[in-house]
């Protein structure tokens, strides 16, 4: 499944490279009309606009505007303004190796014609692929078909966030009940849609035949953490994506960050009680440490 994804996001990010450059070129007929200028020479401003596009695309790679799945809620203006940000970067880079060193008249217009294409470029793209995402999620191709392991609070939480997400690439076939506790054969959750519910597939002795029968690529642990090297055996055998929510380990925070000490994978809690009036400030500074320094 991942690999699929993947593949549409290597499409995307060759569809917003040539019609990123295509946006160089045509703003630089837009500005000079449909000639060659003497004044604009277009041969070198051709290749000065693969290295700036190249830069462009680059800044979004490295950004991980192309990051699977997408973000998505009120995240989605972050992917926004990284393309607008990459695109002050590429023009800016144009304006300099291009205009100034060559003594000529330079043309603010043609920058501002080239962010604005290539920036629209950028957004109608976005809105495509999100789309086609979506749509994937939706019809159940190309997702993870997952088993969770658990039927309690958590449970229903997980799978509510799953399907109220348009761009998580799960779709839930059953949970396993690891105690045979859970009184009925439907686990209900709140949806989108009202109160939906998915089956209730067994205890963990039918582990084995339910991952076969109904082929799950995906398993999350929510419950019986005594079994959880089982789990990561069965998985590792059968090539499973295997996951487990920190309240398996009765942490039920939700301010919670993976850290690295001294090379070592670390889940950390980070502290945030504000008081209500500073909350708007202190989230922002929160913001800020998090993504420029990456610190909590």
């Amino acid at each position: 499944m991942s690999r699929a994804w993947i593949y549409l996001r290597i499409i995307h990010i060759i569809t917003d490279l040539l019609g990123l450059y295509a946006a160089f070129l045509l703003s630089y007929f837009v500005r000079v009309g449909w000639i060659f200028s003497t004044d604009f020479p277009f041969s070198i401003f051709a290749w000065l606009s693969a290295g700036a596009t190249i830069i462009w695309s680059s800044f979004l790679l490295l950004a991980k505007y192309y990051r699977i799945p997408p973000r998505s809620g009120g995240r989605a203006w972050f992917d926004i303004s990284l393309a607008g940000l990459g695109g002050v970067v590429a023009v800016g880079m144009l304006i300099v190796t291009y205009f100034f060193p060559r003594e000529i008249i330079f043309s603010r217009l043609i920058g501002v014609y080239i962010f604005v294409f290539g920036f629209a470029w950028l957004l109608v793209t976005q809105f495509l692929f999100r789309s086609l995402l979506a749509l994937l999620k939706k019809k159940e191709k190309m997702v993870y078909r997952t088993l969770i392991i658990g039927a309690n609070r958590i449970t229903e939480k997980l799978i509510t966030s799953i399907e109220k997400n348009a761009y998580a690439p799960y779709r839930v076939v059953g949970v396993i009940d690891p105690y045979g506790l859970y009184q009925s054969s439907i686990f209900n959750y709140q949806s989108s849609m009202g109160k939906s519910g998915v089956p209730v597939i067994g205890k963990l002795d039918k582990l084995e035949t339910v991952c076969a029968k109904e082929k799950i690529t995906a398993i999350i642990q929510c419950d019986a953490f005594e079994h959880t090297l089982n789990l990561i055996s069965l998985c590792d055998e059968k090539g499973i994506k295997f996951q487990f929510v920190p309240a398996l380990r009765g942490i039920f925070e939700e301010n919670l960050r993976i850290r690295e000490v001294a090379g070592r994978a670390m889940i950390s809690f980070v502290q945030r009680k504000y008081e209500k009036a500073k909350k708007l400030k202190f989230r922002i500074v929160d913001w800020v440490l998090r993504q420029v320094f990456d610190v909590d």
